[in-house]
């Protein structure tokens, strides 16, 4: 029974998102129509001169809010964009701080194979002159600078 009830309140809040989305719509082309209809309206009849600065500030107002109807209308929502700035400007920094530090892994890989490579070039000198060391050649002329060559 609880899994019933579970499944039946997720379905609910999908619908309540659906309504929202929905009630957004249907207030911005609501607004839309209302300021098409102010126009047709005004286009056949005259604003007496009294009433004249009310109606025409109350319609400037309308009439700057349209931007925000038709971009609800269209579905951008300005603050869905503005979030969607602000997530785009995390992400970069955070590729930013990811390229950093893979170019300082880069500079430590190349550091360590090229100690390796002086390593491994010592030891090769060192096994090389071991073995031919060891070749049973001895100078029989005893001097330190031999040209004899263990003749």
């Amino acid at each position: 029974m609880e899994g019933v009830l579970i499944k039946q309140k997720t379905t609910m809040n999908l619908k309540n998102g659906v309504a929202k989305e929905i009630r957004h719509y249907i207030g911005a082309i609501g607004i839309f129509l209302l300021v098409i209809g102010i126009l047709i309206f005004l286009s056949y009849n005259e604003i007496p001169n009294m009433n004249k600065d009310v109606v025409v500030s109350i319609i400037g107002m309308i009439v700057g809010s349209l931007s925000v109807v038709i971009m609800t209308v269209i579905g951008r929502n300005p603050d869905e964009v503005n979030e969607l700035k602000k997530q785009n400007e995390g992400l970069t920094s955070k590729v930013d701080h990811l390229v950093t530090q893979k170019d300082e892994l880069e500079k430590m890989l190349i550091k360590i194979q090229t100690n390796m490579i002086d390593q491994l070039t010592l030891l090769g000198a060192n096994a090389f002159d071991t073995i031919y060391n060891k070749s049973g050649k001895k100078c029989t002329c005893g001097e330190n600078n031999c040209k004899c060559k263990g003749e």
